[in-house]
């Protein structure tokens, strides 16, 4: 079976799921990023290669997948099948050396965030809150954590939901995927590449947390805007040092010869 074949099979076998996702984007349930996603994938899509065969080795698992869509297709929430969807997808067209950086594209590509707010927000939450406690105290402000909470001198602060660093994650991941894609890193540097976006991204939004506790406890007095603006400087920074770990991905990669 060709790359071609495979790929046009999977779009009509997964008709309900590219349904479900045009329904998705325009229901107002969550964020339109998914499309910036696709963007990208399209941009890093391979150009060539389409009439070659599959591997033995892609083929099996591809069949594997394949089967327990089919055998678990009445039972699973409309995301699950998408992911599995789009790791088909993934195996059938992703370029050569590419295979997780081009999938991440597009499992990015999918409307999770407003679920992974809803699983993953408050756990998120809590140890951002008390590691930016831990963060004030060492900068002389003595404040505690309570749940998600900040307490100092009287004044609470809440790290609400949008604090929870979920669209922070997403913006991260899909910046290492970029870079990953643009560089031809390896998977073995594409992972530690996610490793280390993950662990910059948790790192920022704590920075963050502990700034906007500073804003609300009146301890700084800024103008309207800055809520918006420590969030978007610290994202700045986290992405500079995600972009400085990729170039240094790259650099270690040995050159073929």
């Amino acid at each position: 079976m060709t790359r071609r074949a495979a790929m046009v099979g999977l779009l009509m076998a997964g008709w309900p799921v590219l349904r479900w996702y045009g329904l998705r984007l325009h229901d107002g349930s969550d964020e339109p990023l998914g499309l910036v996603a696709v963007a990208a994938a399209l941009v890093f899509a391979p150009r060539s290669g389409w009439h070659e065969a599959l591997s033995r080795r892609s083929f099996s698992v591809l069949l594997a997948i394949l089967v327990v869509y089919v055998a678990v297709y009445a039972w699973l929430p409309a995301l699950g099948r998408a992911l599995l969807v789009v790791l088909m997808l993934g195996i059938v067209v992703a370029p050569r050396r590419l295979g997780l950086a081009w999938t991440a594209l597009l499992l990015l590509s999918l409307p999770v965030l407003a679920s992974l707010q809803f699983y993953f927000g408050y756990p998120l939450r809590v140890p951002t809150t008390h590691l930016s406690a831990g963060l004030l105290r060492l900068c002389g402000i003595s404040a505690h954590a309570e749940g998600t909470t900040l307490l100092w001198a009287g004044e609470r602060v809440i790290v609400d939901a949008p604090c929870s660093g979920i669209q922070m994650a997403w913006a991260g991941a899909f910046l290492a995927a970029v870079l990953a894609c643009w560089q031809r890193l390896p998977t073995s540097a594409t992972l530690r590449l996610f490793r280390w976006a993950g662990a910059i991204v948790f790192a920022a939004n704590v920075v963050r947390s502990a700034a906007l506790f500073c804003l609300g406890a009146g301890l700084w007095h800024l103008p309207p805007w800055a809520h918006e603006g420590l969030g978007v400087a610290a994202f700045a920074m986290a992405a500079g040092l995600i972009g400085l770990m990729a170039t240094r991905r790259q650099n270690s990669v040995p050159c073929a010869s």
